[in-house]
């Protein structure tokens, strides 16, 4: 499911060598891109020059931002987080700064907006309410305060409530580390409403969905914490999440690596279980239409993982395919459109070589479309309206076109790393990293 900034997020892991094209496909020396059914391409497409950049530099030109830090869209401002200087709101058309509040020790956890306030964490557990027209404090409290040096999780804004975790520190010492704490705080005055060993995982349809100590996925009552539903684990060891929704259901995977998983399809009104498939936990599902997709383990033991399709409403599965991983710790980044499902899978191929392998499925016979290869690490895949599909590499953000898997330009990334693939909004892609904000034009 996304982050309260409308966001998959995905880990730093995935990338490339060459092969050699199959049937209709090319082979290409290594500094090439090899797509089967497209053309041969250049080792890299042209750079698109941004409409405008927001740099977040300090003095000596280090980066200042917070890496993989989920900057959010709301009402044509973008909120993004600084290391050194707390919260910036960017006017979305032009990137000119609205306002800044210089909240020391700014967490990396996403804020969250409301037409009134945008509510952020920062260092020894505080949460702050800024007004979104100037960012001027509308107030400030400390619930984690007591905890051993917390570092907050996502903030949520539901109904009246304010919602975030705090993961206290943990020394690898530690036989029973501290729990994370789950506070909910009136959204008026930041009073607190009531507090639970939890981390929320999502704030929707009038629910809050965490995870406690037992790992269950359990629904609360924003407002009172009353528990509406729960479904635990099904095997000591594991842990429910909760990652999509389509057809009226909740996904998520309810197991863990070593012990096996499923992916589960929930009625969000009662918790219960509307259907189940095998899964790989290291997969996070992807919902598009009325399509969830998701990796499952090999047949046997060192066989590929296949990506499964389904229909999100029956669990009927429509089509497998293989999906490059050949272990259980890890699967490729999905992605998925009206037209297909996307794999991206980063290869370790040795100590100093990364290849990113992607792959295009068609979304209703899973007949591969195309597939590409390139020398470099990768982050994260996904789809993005006008059949794009963006890629970000070690260095670059890639645009290819989703029918094709042609790599039409390109974003470079400055300074630091890229971020996680592009957010859409207002008719423009809005690229992150630790170094500033790039807008472009699609």
């Amino acid at each position: 499911m996304g982050t309260p900034g409308g966001q998959q997020h995905v880990g730093r892991r995935q990338v490339l060598r060459l092969a050699t094209g199959a049937a209709g496909g090319c082979v290409l020396g290594a500094s090439a891109c090899d797509v089967i059914g497209g053309t041969a391409e250049k080792a890299k497409p042209p750079a698109r020059t941004p409409l405008w950049t927001f740099p977040l530099l300090d003095e000596d030109g280090g980066v200042k931002g917070i890496n993989d830090a989920v900057t959010v869209h709301h009402d044509g401002v973008l909120y993004v987080r600084s290391k050194k200087d707390g919260l910036y709101a960017i006017d979305a058309a032009t990137g000119r700064e609205r306002w800044r509040a210089p909240l020391a020790g700014a967490q990396p956890g996403a804020p969250a907006v409301t037409s009134r306030a945008v509510f952020v964490a920062t260092d020894g557990g505080a949460v702050h309410a800024l007004r979104t027209t100037d960012g001027a404090q509308i107030w400030r409290q400390l619930p984690g305060g007591r905890l051993r040096e917390p570092s907050a999780g996502n903030l949520w804004a539901g109904g009246s409530v304010v919602m975030v975790s705090f993961q206290p520190f943990t020394y690898d010492e530690d036989r029973n580390p501290p729990p994370i704490v789950l506070y909910a705080l009136d959204m008026e005055n930041g009073n607190l409403l009531w507090q639970t060993e939890a981390s929320v995982l999502e704030v929707r349809d009038g629910l809050a969905y965490v995870n406690p100590p037992d790992a269950s996925l359990t629904a609360l009552d924003p407002r009172t914490g009353a528990v509406r539903w729960s479904a635990p684990p099904e095997k000591p060891g594991g842990r429910c999440t909760l990652d999509a929704s389509a057809a009226g259901l909740l996904f998520g995977r309810n197991g863990n690596v070593g012990i096996g998983s499923k992916l589960v399809a929930y009625d969000p009104r009662t918790g219960d279980v509307r259907w189940t498939a095998p899964a790989a936990h290291a997969s996070v599902p992807v919902a598009h239409g009325d399509a969830v997709y998701v990796s499952a383990p090999g047949r046997r033991r060192g066989d590929e993982q296949q990506l499964q399709a389904f229909d999100a409403a029956s669990g009927r599965r429509r089509w497998t395919a293989p999906a490059f991983a050949t272990t259980l710790n890890e699967s490729p980044f999905i992605a998925a459109d009206g037209e297909g499902a996307y794999l991206c899978w980063n290869e370790d191929v040795s100590f100093d070589d990364d290849r990113t392998r992607l792959r295009a499925h068609a979304a209703d016979t899973g007949r591969q479309r195309w597939r590409g290869e390139r020398w470099e690490s990768s982050y994260g895949a996904d789809a993005a309206p006008g059949n794009l599909l963006f890629i970000s590499y070690l260095r670059d953000w890639y645009c290819h076109d989703a029918g094709t898997g042609e790599a039409l330009w390109r974003v470079g990334v400055g300074e630091g790393t890229a971020g996680l693939p592009p957010i859409v909004a207002d008719g423009l892609l809005y690229f992150v990293n630790e170094a500033g904000v790039h807008a472009v034009r699609p």
